[in-house]
């Protein structure tokens, strides 16, 4: 066989025969879920609508708040990650009380919720279903911290599992009021928009959580741009009452993450979170290892899942806001996450593509846990194009896509690849007979790194079907190809 003809099937067949094994499992997995007693077939799209505010419109993650049972079916169910989740899930989680900031309960929740979705085991569904319905009511008495850090575990259990209808119902009237309840003079929306530290942070998780089950596409929207205001940006939002200035780099100007190439007296102040950091007194150096910053920062992170999942571009808002504030607290502060607080760097290391100490097994937080398993792959974020702008162009690399799988919950999938020389380049989409679908992009690029994206539509602009689908580069001579999946 001519050698360059033997080249290019290994670069286009060999990625599809790796990959076709996920394939199996993702497909019995959809079947799965689309039986699931109570299971109702919808658009992906249910409860979406436009909205004419001048802020990007989120399409509601219909796929998954935090993750699916698609995304789920492509894990594997072994290592030390897989095995600490399976001990947790297999034994009694206890009663749920959101009340108590501190009950650990919500986290075993939702190991059982991650555990069944990749399994099917059905007792583990009966478990959190029953659990979902024991918490409604039991925030009542506590204060809306703990009702932040609680809330968000269990709305990801219930929608990985798929409530019965009559279950479902009801969680979701008790969802809707607990948004406006009012818990020692405070609610769930006041606290996120008005507390720019750990209590907000956490509120906001768990708004965030509610609105993209509830379909609410304006509370998901007021939620992001709550967020994005948090991380620097006043003109989307500047509402937040902030304590000591101390750590501010701008008390003038103050922001729940300071802004890009700060400094404070001297000192690199980039990335700290003033309204936590200011729980170790005034600014001294070297900085104190605080661990309120992580705090804050458990809360932070799943509002950013959920927001990136509905659409917006949150790794990426106030020049990579949430990465600053990691490297930071590794090259300034000198403060790695331990404890409960070991799930972040995983979700940090996914997104980004960066090598923050990650231990395996991790610790689940107040809030969320379980991403050593969830988000302990090798990173395949389309942020990471950005993380890595600064580094020379490697020689001819073409990256795996990310989302992947490619579902309905973001607009497009990226695909990034990088180019040592000048070169003309091609980047098209095939199906697996080799049928040519669309070109990305065709033209002459200097070296460095790019990203092209594919909304899911062939040349003609109609939507592709589910399944299996080849992205290749070719750039001169040289030829790579690698798979993705589509599931609308």
């Amino acid at each position: 066989m001519d050698r360059k003809l033997h080249r290019r099937l290994q670069n286009v067949l060999f990625p599809i025969l790796a990959f076709a094994f996920h394939c199996h499992a993702l497909t019995q997995s959809l079947q799965h879920d689309a039986s699931l007693p109570g299971a109702v077939a919808e658009s992906p799209f249910a409860g979406h609508s436009t909205v004419n505010s001048g802020f990007p419109p989120a399409r509601l993650a219909r796929a998954g708040i935090w993750t699916s049972s698609a995304e789920l079916a492509l894990l594997p169910m072994q290592g030390p990650a897989w095995n600490n989740l399976l001990a947790v899930a297999s034994q009694p989680a206890g009663t749920p009380d959101l009340s108590n900031q501190d009950d650990p309960v919500n986290v075993r929740i939702m190991a059982k919720a991650l555990v069944y979705a990749r399994t099917g085991e059905a007792r583990l569904r009966t478990e959190v279903i029953t659990a979902c319905m024991t918490a409604i009511g039991t925030e009542q008495g506590g204060r809306t911290l703990a009702l932040g850090r609680e809330l968000a575990a269990y709305v990801i259990a219930a929608d990985l599992v798929k409530l019965p209808p009559a279950e479902d119902q009801r969680f979701r009237t008790w969802l809707a009021q607990t948004l406006t309840e009012n818990l020692s003079g405070k609610t769930l929306r006041s606290t996120h928009e008005e507390r720019p530290n750990n209590w907000g942070t956490h509120a906001g998780a768990s708004r965030a959580a509610v609105a993209a089950y509830l379909g609410d596409q304006a509370e998901l929207e007021r939620c992001a741009r709550v967020f994005k205001g948090w991380l620097g940006d006043q003109q989307a939002y500047a509402g937040f009452i902030f304590g000591d200035p101390a750590w501010q780099a701008d008390p003038s100007q103050p922001v729940g993450i300071n802004p890009k190439g700060a400094r404070k007296n001297g000192k690199p102040v980039d990335g700290v979170l003033p309204d936590d950091q200011r729980r170790s007194g005034d600014f001294r150096w070297p900085p104190p290892q605080e661990n309120y910053v992580y705090e804050a920062l458990q809360g932070a992170l799943v509002q950013a899942v959920i927001l990136h999942r509905a659409g917006y571009d949150v790794w990426n808002w106030q020049d990579q806001a949430l990465l600053r504030a990691y490297q930071w607290l590794h090259q300034q502060a000198n403060f790695a996450a331990s404890g409960d607080d070991t799930w972040q760097p995983h979700v940090i290391n996914y997104y980004y593509g960066t090598h923050f100490p990650a231990p395996t097994p991790a610790n689940p937080g107040k809030n969320v846990g379980w991403t050593d398993w969830t988000h302990g792959r090798v990173p395949q974020a389309a942020t990471a194009v950005a993380a890595r702008r600064a580094l020379p162009p490697r020689a001819f690399v073409l990256e795996q896509n990310y989302p992947n799988p490619f579902t309905a919950a973001v607009r497009a999938t990226q695909i990034s690849y990088e180019v040592e020389t000048p070169a003309t380049v091609c980047v098209a989409i095939f199906n697996v007979m080799g049928q040519h679908l669309r070109t990305l992009f065709s033209g002459k690029v200097p070296p460095g790194r790019y990203t092209v994206a594919w909304d899911g539509r062939d040349q003609d602009g109609s939507a592709a079907p589910n399944g299996l689908y080849v992205y290749r580069l070719q750039a001169g001579s040289q030829t790579l190809a690698k798979t993705l999946l589509l599931v609308r």
